[in-house]
């Protein structure tokens, strides 16, 4: 029997798993398991589609406590020292340096193969970790309450259909949740008539570590840095890009040659930013692309089970909060299962786990409802709202304003989680 069961071990599952590994609490390690369906990751490879994610400074450091942050910097980061917002063609702009808070980045950018590989690397020096890769969950035998110690999986593999138990199954497996729907956990959700594109371009110059947010009518456009490559020009270097469309444009985006895509991506980066970044060439293979969702599980919690990250909700990528929120989520978990766990409790009880619902629940909900009014008043032309958000430009660019912005997108507002060490023990 496993203590801690995780399903997925995407960005978010295999940091948890990463947080409960044996090289954080060797003195009396948990037994993890972690069930995964991509064969892909267990061999190394971690794709590359272009995908990367505007690291909180907050999640930089929940991963420096895990130990996992030394791989993604050996592999390449790109911090933010500048975050640039602007609202379409209106010539102000918000600029958030890290000199105002005195830090020595706002934030960082990863490309998600770089997170993953990184995770996995520290996954495999763990002793406590057992992954069942490729393996899906195809069935849960809930526990019955004030009875059962366990809850009882069953997953279906290369070696067949067996069953796993656990004192505590942690779900982490995205959006479409197969542990949600199985637990018969109900959302509120929302649609977006919206898709956002995704792909990498190099840039003639250098992007000065400098991202931009640039609301358009048809939503937001992002320019993340990423680390240069090449070599060969060092004074290049190479950018993300999330371009939010509405949905009905994205056939004839996706089906555009290369050099009509060009044209159309170059008049969302307008005339100023292209003289600095200078000639654009597209690194891509693939034009990925994905639909936003709003969506919020009405408990993360039931007796010895536990919903972290999209599996508990999902937001709109604006201010690139998503994947952020799913790391607190990580730090939040891990804090109070090792406390536990150390004190003698029972991990999978629901007193424990209602100190992780009460902890991040808010939190959760209050980015995923901001992240949705900053989309839609951003996206609409009525005057009156164009006017509304412009005052607010104006006033983020104060010092106060702009110092409660910039705690809120380095995800430094609120607890913190603490990871437990041997040495607190």
């Amino acid at each position: 029997m496993f203590d801690v069961l995780i399903v997925g071990g995407g960005m978010v599952g295999a940091s948890l798993a990463c947080a409960l590994g044996d090289k954080n609490n060797r003195s009396n390690s948990l037994k993890v398991g972690l069930i995964e369906a991509r064969a892909d990751l267990l061999q190394g490879q971690f794709g590359a589609d272009g995908r990367a994610s505007a690291v909180a400074l907050g999640s930089s450091h929940i991963w420096q406590n895990i130990g996992v942050w030394d791989g993604m910097l050996r592999r390449g980061v790109s911090p933010m020292h500048c975050i640039q917002i602007s609202d379409g063609d209106y010539p102000h702009s918000v600029k958030l340096r890290r000199e105002d808070i005195k830090q020595e980045a706002l934030g960082y950018v990863v490309e998600n193969a770089t997170t993953q590989a990184a995770l996995w690397e520290f996954i495999d020096r763990c002793h406590n970790i057992e992954v069942i890769c490729p393996a899906k969950i195809i069935d849960i035998v809930k526990p019955k309450i004030g009875s059962d110690k366990s809850i009882e999986v069953k997953i279906s593999s290369d070696l067949g259909d067996q069953f796993l138990s656990a004192k505590l199954l942690v779900a982490a497996d995205g959006g479409r949740s197969v542990v949600r729907s199985l637990a018969n956990i109900a959302t509120t959700q929302k649609h977006y008539d919206q898709t956002c594109i995704v792909l990498t371009v190099k840039t003639e110059h250098s992007h000065h570590n400098i991202a931009y947010e640039r609301f358009q009518n048809s939503g937001p456009f992002a320019i993340l840095p990423l680390p240069s490559n090449n070599q060969n020009n060092p004074n290049g270097d190479r950018c993300c890009i999330v371009w939010t469309a509405a949905t009905a444009e994205i056939p004839t985006l996706i089906e555009l040659d290369e050099d009509r895509f060009m044209q159309e991506l170059c008049q969302r980066f307008g005339a100023d930013l292209l003289a600095s970044l200078g000639k654009l060439t597209i690194e891509s293979k693939q034009r990925a692309s994905y639909v936003p969702q709003w969506m919020h599980a009405q408990t993360y919690i039931q007796p010895r089970l536990a919903l972290i990250g999209d599996a508990a909700h999902t937001t709109h990528p604006v201010a690139g909060q998503g994947m952020n929120l799913g790391i607190r989520d990580v730090g939040s978990i891990a804090e109070i299962i090792l406390t536990a766990h150390h004190k003698g409790e029972d991990i999978g009880s629901i007193d424990v786990l209602k100190r992780y619902q009460t902890w991040r629940r808010w939190d959760n909900l209050g980015v995923i409802m901001l992240t949705d009014i900053t989309n839609r008043l951003f996206s609409n032309q009525f005057f009156v709202l164009q006017w509304l958000r412009r005052i607010g430009l104006a006033l983020a660019s104060l010092l106060p304003f702009k110092r409660i912005l910039m705690h809120f997108m380095m995800g430094l507002i609120g607890r913190q989680p603490r990871l437990p060490k041997q040495a607190d023990f």
